[in-house]
């Protein structure tokens, strides 16, 4: 979100959230001459906790419960916290009321698809790193998820290795913003 969104979230006037960017007392980094933030930072800065915990909190957002099991024993065995869904609503109220880092989201499930719940995040503010996983890596689906913000692309059957490295790659990236 922008300086001037973050000030309205915030209620606080748009320089005070620049300067308190610029010392780096508000979690935010650069985009060309601008400040920008993400809102679950913000909320965790607003709740007086710290921008980042110990450890990462990753959802997982599958119909197949027997994938969500297995990624939850790989991502728990790395270190990671580890929270499952079902479903696409039942993941969107859980993103509305707990601090996320990440999302593993498939794109086919019953019901809401992962294109509609990316929808929804970007609808109601959420700006998280998603990973697709998918066993249709050349659907439709695909596209239609890109166009609501930049994606990971894992096609299933995972590979642990590949799910580790990209949870680590996204992980870094959204924890530790380099000024840009």
């Amino acid at each position: 979100m922008s300086a001037q969104e973050a000030a309205r979230f915030l209620g606080a006037h748009v320089e005070t959230v620049r300067r308190l960017a610029r010392r780096g007392e508000l979690p935010a980094f650069k985009v060309g001459k601008d400040w920008r933030f993400r809102i679950e930072a913000l909320r965790r800065w607003t709740e007086g906790l710290q921008p980042h915990r110990d450890r990462p909190r990753i959802l997982v957002l599958d119909d197949d419960a027997a994938i969500r099991e297995l990624i939850q024993y790989h991502l728990t065995r790395e270190g990671y916290e580890v929270l499952q869904c079902g479903n696409g609503q039942d993941g969107l109220s859980l993103l509305q009321s707990q601090s996320m880092d990440l999302i593993l989201l498939d794109l086919k499930m019953p019901g809401m698809n992962g294109g509609e719940v990316m929808r929804q995040m970007q609808v109601r503010g959420l700006s998280l790193p998603v990973i697709i996983i998918t066993g249709y890596p050349d659907s439709d689906l695909v596209m239609e998820a890109m166009s609501y913000g930049p994606i990971t692309l894992l096609a299933k059957p995972l590979s642990k290795n590949m799910l580790l490295k990209a949870v680590r790659t996204e992980l870094r990236e959204y924890l530790q913003p380099q000024a840009r």
